[in-house]
Formats: C-alpha cells, structure tokens, sequence
C-alpha cells in the first residue's frame, strides 16, 4: 500500500470519528494513571533532570491528553502477589505489581518490547504480540486464544502502531470477546500518516465502550523520546519498562474497580 493509499485512509477514518476524546467509560470514575502517564514515566527518569536544551524535540501532544490532575499513589493490587518471574534475558529487573492470573495482553511489536517487564510486573500474565500485526488479525487471535482458554476477564489491546481502523472495527473486536470482559485500550505513538486518525477511534472507543480505561501512550511518549530507538516507534529497555509500568497500573485500577463478579458478591456480602 502506497503513502497516498495509506494517508487517504487515515482521513476518512479521522472523518468517520470526528472526536478526540480519553479516559474511561462504564460505572467509575476516569483512572489517574491516564491523566499522569507523562508525570509517571517523568519522575524517575534520568533525563527529568536536562534542560530543555539537553532533551531531544518532542511533538506536539495529542489533546486527548487534557484530563484532571492525577493523585501521586499507585493503585494497589487486590491481590497477594507470588513470587516474581525468572528475569528475561536483558531486561531490567522489576518488582511485581500485581497478580496477572486474569489479564490477557493482545498487541504488535511495541507489545513484545513490554513482555519481558509484563511477566515481571503482573506474573502469571498471558502476553500475546507479534510483529507488524494489526488490528485486522485481532478476530483469528481472539477465538485462538479463547480456544487455549488463555482470553482472561482483563484484556489489553495495543493494534495501532501498523495500520489505521475505524471504531466500529475496534468495536467488533471487543464484542467478539464478550460482555464479561473489562478492557485497556492503548493508544499510540508512531510517526506516520495515520498516527492522529488512529489514535482519534482508540481514544472514541475508550470513552464510549463500557468497562473500558485509555492508556495514553501517546502522551507519555513526547517525554521520553530518548528511550525509543532511531524509528521513534520501538522502545528501548527502559522505555519498555516504563511503557510496561503504564499498562500494568492501568490493569490494576481496572481490577479495583471492576473486580470479578464473585469478588463483587462477597464484597457486596459483607457490607
């Protein structure tokens, strides 16, 4: 597919969705860790501490990013965390999170960058990424991994580094999954023609589709752009690790809030 196809795409999905929206849809309130994703990944990063001289350009954010302030604490884990995950092979060591028993991940390369740091930080964690994939393949990968029995209550999808879609796709997508699932959507940071248009049906869907949180990488990418590698799509290790961190917070506030119907139940019980 030629530039001229792939831009004329782009467009009439930007049409199609004419809004720029994030956050969350569904019975609670927007998450912080959407709002603060620049914040998070900034505060302990070594190159918080240039000057704007020293740091490399950035592009402008993505409005979708305009949300309250985010509190400073982390969401807790509803659940005792086991003993962490052999450390992969050249990543960095990270301390678990959180229980990823029930949380299944679905994305293309910039997903197996973070899987590495994922089995650390949510172990038990299924994470199912390939190059160049896109959202077209999600259906077949779906109905594999509900065939495995690995398609867990939390689903993360990261699909919009390869290729535009529209909203009703994503949507189809999600239903196909089914009605008791709760999702991550991830928006993305790619510079090619149809990073705004792509990024404008994620950030629909997020705020219109129920039990439902955005991650916004988009927005957290402009602060880090030294931990990508030259394409400014890949991430390097410690742009993984903290791309990582970002989806596992937004997994655990969706566990917080969202928890397992028979979770909700004793919960309700002992009220």
């Amino acid at each position: 597919m030629n530039t001229l196809r792939i831009t004329a795409i782009a467009v009439v999905a930007s049409v199609i969705v004419g809004v720029d929206v994030a956050g969350l849809s569904g019975a609670f309130p927007e998450p912080a860790y959407d709002a603060g994703a620049a914040q998070d990944i900034r505060a302990n990063h070594p190159r918080s501490r240039e000057t704007p001289a020293q740091q490399s350009p950035r592009r402008t954010p993505h409005s979708a990013a305009s949300v309250s302030q985010p509190s400073t604490a982390p969401p807790a884990s509803l659940f005792t965390i086991p003993p962490a995950v052999p450390v992969p092979r050249g990543a960095i060591p990270t301390a678990p999170m959180g229980n990823g028993a029930d949380v299944t991940t679905i994305g293309d390369s910039i997903m197996v960058d973070a899987q590495p740091y994922l089995v650390q930080l949510l172990p038990g964690i299924v994470v199912d990424g390939q190059v160049s994939r896109q959202l077209i393949a999600a259906p077949t990968v779906v109905a594999q991994l509900k065939a495995a029995g690995e398609l867990h209550r939390y689903v993360v999808i990261e699909l919009g580094t390869n290729g535009p879609f529209t909203a009703q796709q994503l949507t189809t997508v999600l239903q196909q999954i089914g009605p008791h699932h709760a999702f991550v959507l991830v928006n993305t940071s790619d510079p090619r023609p149809w990073e705004q248009a792509t990024n404008q049906v994620i950030d629909h869907v997020a705020q219109t589709y129920p039990h439902t949180v955005l991650v916004n990488w988009y927005r957290a990418a402009q602060n880090i752009r030294s931990d990508f590698w030259p394409d400014q799509v890949h991430l390097k290790p410690v742009g993984a690790q903290g791309y990582a961190t970002l989806l596992a917070r937004a997994v655990l506030t969706l566990q917080k809030h969202y928890p397992p119907p028979n979770t909700a139940r004793g919960r309700e019980s002992k009220q």
